[in-house]
């Protein structure tokens, strides 16, 4: 209704090509356009007339409203209310499981964290004693448990390398990074691939985007890999219907016949043939 009204109020001042021409195209090129399917609108103005003198200029109308939407729209209305509602949606044709798929869904929770007035030698003695070694970064919080800053297992190896005399006097504020890279919970997987490959990293924290500061988790480019097999495995899984096998019972089939009479020299003798 809006695509003919505004094509309505056009026809006064476009060339004339008849009562409902421009209304028509007008209804394709918005159809077409909010929907994302250009193909759909003239399909079904076509219905509407049987004209088929109009499908260049529906073609051409909405082609150009579906690339005028896709420039300065994020999404279309079919979709709009869904990503109002804090549901990250993708415009791609091919599923993408980065696109698809956000941190919080493959991040670590259960994570080791550090806190920052400890020496540097009692963490190097923690560390000797995890026999997980699982945990490369851990993230350094202060006395509310908020994140001052990382410490990388290489970070504190090379300190005490250089510094073996310092370990017990020196604080991990000394020695962590303060600023460290982080990601959110709603971000989808391909801005933190993105990320990590501008920054150099495979590991960064995990943190609230209305508080920076407080710790969820621990997101790594294995976590990411994980993303990636979970789909491959759903497109290498099928299921296997096995067919259903009729199983018939073989073996002897008796025939019942009637006797035949045969009159010989001898009298009368009835036979029976042998049933198979």
């Amino acid at each position: 209704m809006m695509g003919g009204a505004l094509g309505g109020v056009m026809a006064t001042v476009l060339p004339n090509e008849g009562i409902g021409f421009w209304p028509l195209i007008s209804m394709g090129a918005i159809l077409g356009g909010t929907m994302r399917s250009p193909f759909t609108g003239v399909i079904f103005a076509l219905e509407l007339t049987h004209d088929v003198t109009v499908l260049l200029p529906l073609l051409v109308a909405a082609v150009i409203a579906h690339g005028f939407t896709v420039l300065t729209l994020r999404r279309s209305i079919l979709t709009e209310k869904v990503a109002r509602r804090g549901y990250h949606l993708s415009r791609e044709y091919a599923v993408d499981p980065l696109e698809i798929l956000s941190v919080r869904e493959v991040m670590r929770t259960n994570i080791a964290a550090l806190p920052a007035n400890i020496s540097v030698n009692d963490v190097a003695q923690s560390l000797r004693s995890d026999h997980r070694r699982s945990q490369r970064l851990y993230p350094v919080v202060d006395d509310e448990g908020r994140v001052a800053g990382v410490l990388t297992r290489g970070d504190l190896q090379r300190f005490l390398q250089k510094h073996p005399v310092e370990a017990d006097d020196r604080r991990l504020t000394e020695v962590m990074r303060p600023n460290p890279a982080k990601a959110y919970p709603d971000e989808p997987l391909r801005v933190v691939v993105y990320r990590m490959a501008e920054t150099g990293l495979t590991r960064l924290l995990v943190v609230q985007r209305d508080d920076p500061r407080k710790l969820v988790g621990i997101v790594s480019l294995n976590d990411l890999l994980k993303a990636r097999v979970r789909n491959l495995e759903d497109e290498q899984r099928r299921e296997i219907v096995l067919p259903l096998l009729l199983v018939f019972r073989l073996g002897t089939r008796r025939l019942r016949a009637e006797p035949i009479e045969s009159k010989g020299s001898g009298g009368s003798m009835k036979k029976e043939p042998d049933a198979k």
